[in-house]
């Protein structure tokens, strides 16, 4: 159990790095700035559960994990799984998902995905025997992409004109949308095929970046895992590291505000319960999302450009995501471990998501979280169907849980809708359901801060890349930024940013350091 309060003596309101908010980007920095710098880094949450979209909560005799639901590259030796094993103390197990993994439900057939990328590219050639040379092409610019991606990442924590000497080789074929990398492709099933993992990053082919489709395309290139006993285990796993390290993780502690002295950040001003109290330390790291750093928590009067830029910023997509708990192993009814991509047509257009438009479903995401978990003995789904806050928004003025009986009544509609859309495609689901509990955009907000309830932060298109990219630096003094703004949203993505703004802490010996620590597998 994490537990909190406020401190009692002037000891512990001085840390060597304080963290606010505790997702896979804030954890990794914060863990890693302990095991490797040797730091006593607090981290500062302003959810009652730690995590962030890796925490997890219960209805009943039912758990659910709330933003993980499986996570690539955990294969013993991989570098994610070294990061993440140095990140938790090896103390989180990982339960590799069956092959197939995903299945690609269209109106007229379904696709199965093996747990290898060789095997892949055979099947789609052995199925689509005509376009073979496009295939292979295809996936050959997934890795090419992949490669650019990787040193985009480092770039962040480098000198700027370091980075850009860095990724000026393959830029334009990162930089091109998902839908002109894949113009060679003929037979629109195998084009549906190809780009049909485009959820994963929330920006549908025609406008995402060819880098963040082919980055979530090859974490996944040889399967998917899952953390046994659920996504709460890498949260409560880092935490216990961090105070082995003298560190703490604090819970129902919202920051106010980030406190400035001679043009740089010393400390942050925190709210708990009906008291404020100040912590400090000489290295500041927000995991809170730009937009709430710099339009919220530093001063007005500084970090002006970061505050222009964060204005401009374009909100990803939000979503609703039913929880169902289950009065059977879903097994019988012929479900697996396996992603269900159900999908309305082939084009992935996705519909307007302004608060006038028709909540038309075109498509959802179905999962079976207990059946990836050997250590579950309830059974859960989730059905997750994008969605924007502004369509929620006449709800937006109430607090969580007493919102009010429309909103109740719109939420019930949408969860028989969902149940529908899901029945008519994959019969079954419905007989299963004891338990439904539907949360929406503005529960998301309620909970992360983010604006719109945003999922992935800003859209995955090429200003993500361009002028929308950020540094794990900033131009005050002390201040860094990590997670999902920094990388790219998903687990992997938050966690690699933590890497990068970790090492850019560390300084210029940082990254070589945590390397060296995660391949011994201890602190450097």
């Amino acid at each position: 159990m994490i537990t909190s309060s406020l401190p009692t003596n002037a000891e512990n309101l001085r840390y060597d790095c304080i963290v606010i908010g505790s997702g896979m980007g804030g954890l990794t920095a914060a863990t890693l700035l302990a095991r490797v710098g040797k730091k006593r880094v607090l981290v500062l949450e302003r959810h009652f559960k730690a995590g962030g979209f890796t925490h997890t909560f219960r209805r009943h005799e039912f758990e659910w994990d709330v933003g993980l639901h499986y996570v690539g590259e955990m294969q013993t030796g991989s570098l994610s799984r070294r990061i993440m094993d140095l990140v938790t103390s090896h103390r989180v197990q990982w339960n590799p998902l069956g092959s197939p993994y995903e299945r690609f439900v269209f109106p007229d057939f379904i696709y199965e995905v093996p747990n290898s990328f060789k095997a892949y590219q055979a099947q789609l050639c052995a199925d689509f025997p005509e376009e073979k040379l496009s295939i292979i092409t295809f996936l050959r610019r997934i890795r090419a992409a992949q490669g650019w991606g990787i040193r985009w990442f480092v770039s962040k924590c480098l000198p700027t004109l370091v980075g850009r000497c860095l990724t000026s080789l393959g830029r334009p074929l990162a930089l091109k949308t998902t839908d002109d990398v894949l113009g060679s492709i003929v037979d629109p099933k195998l084009k549906a095929i190809l780009a049909a993992q485009w959820p994963d990053m929330g920006t549908p082919p025609k406008s995402s970046a060819f880098v963040f489709q082919a980055m979530v395309a090859a974490h996944y290139a040889d399967g998917a895992f899952y953390p046994v006993g659920g996504s709460g285990e890498i949260a409560q796993a880092a935490i216990d590291l961090l105070r082995e390290w003298g560190g703490d993780c604090l819970v129902n502690h919202p920051v106010e505000e980030i406190l400035v002295e001679d043009g740089r950040a010393v400390g942050v001003r925190v709210r708990h319960k009906s008291q404020t109290q100040e912590y400090f330390a000489p290295v500041i790291i927000s995991d809170a999302g730009v937009r709430t750093t710099f339009l919220k928590l530093v001063p007005s009067d500084v970090c002006m450009s970061e505050r222009v830029r964060a204005e401009r910023l374009k909100p990803g997509p939000s979503a609703n995501i039913l929880f169902l708990g289950l009065n059977d192993n879903p097994k019988t009814a012929g479900f697996d471990d396996a992603n269900y991509w159900i999908f309305s047509d082939l084009t992935h257009v996705q519909q307007p998501l302004e608060a006038n438009s028709p909540l038309d479903i075109d498509g959802v995401f179905l999962s079976f979280g207990s059946l990836r978990d050997p250590d579950r003995t309830e059974h859960t789904a989730q059905i997750i169907l994008f969605d924007s806050q502004d369509r929620w928004q006449q709800y937006a003025d109430k607090p969580w849980k007493r919102r009010g009986e429309m909103y109740e009544e719109a939420k019930q509609q949408l969860v028989e809708r969902l149940l529908d859309y899901v029945e008519e495609r994959l019969p079954g689901l419905r007989q299963l359901v004891k338990y439904a509990e539907l949360s929406t955009p503005l529960t998301v907000q309620s909970f992360t801060g983010h604006q719109g309830g945003t999922i992935y932060g800003q859209p995955c298109d090429r200003s993500r890349v361009l002028e929308n990219s950020w540094q794990c630096g900033t131009s005050l003094r002390n201040l860094y930024l990590t997670g999902a703004d920094v990388g790219m949203p998903g687990i992997g993505g938050a966690q690699m940013a933590g890497v990068m703004t970790a090492a850019k802490v560390l300084g210029p010996l940082g990254l070589p350091s945590i390397m060296k620590a995660a391949y011994l597998g201890r602190s450097a």
